[in-house]
């Protein structure tokens, strides 16, 4: 088990990595997929492309809220290439019509409801800081290259503000 940086001298001397990063970030969510492939309907979601989703949000600090979520399937729709598998515009805009949708007819998604206004705002705040990145990320990320790196290391080359939900 991972446990972040207790001490603050350590803390500041010795950041995270983006694998202790992710590491706590599925002690958060233990019922997560992790290792294998995932069946949305008639959508297979390979467990790389799941993993990169999880990576972002450990390296973004959007933790998985549904306001977190709304801004990084926006962050994700901008701030990645724009060469990527066609189901990633699918996942970003048709995630974000689907909560439009149940938020105009009064459904809450996970006990929290959002109404239209607020799923429009945190959606576009989320594109709004993809946009602001100073590097576009690679849809293709290959998780192992990156897995050592501090996470301050991550977000300093792509431009990328943390919003702090998962460096301890």
């Amino acid at each position: 088990m991972i446990e972040p940086p207790r001490n603050s001298t350590i803390a500041s001397t010795v950041p995270l990595t983006l694998q202790q990063g992710l590491e706590l970030y599925y002690q958060a969510n233990p019922t997560f997929v992790r290792d294998r492939d995932m069946q949305v309907g008639i959508l297979r979601i390979p467990w790389c492309d799941l993993q990169r989703h999880d990576i972002m949000h450990v390296v973004t600090g959007y933790s998985t809220s549904l306001d977190h979520e709304l801004r990084l399937i926006g962050f994700l729709l901008t701030a990645l290439t724009w060469r990527r598998p066609w189901y990633y515009y699918l996942q970003s805009v048709g995630v974000f019509l689907e909560l439009l949708a149940q938020s105009f007819r009064g459904e809450a998604w996970g006990g929290n409801y959002l109404n239209p206004v607020q799923v429009c705002q945190l959606y576009l705040q989320g594109i709004r800081q993809g946009l602001q990145v100073g590097k576009q990320i690679n849809a293709y990320l290959q998780p192992d290259r990156v897995m050592g790196r501090s996470l301050e290391s991550l977000r300093e080359e792509y431009g990328i503000f943390n919003m702090g939900a998962w460096d301890g």
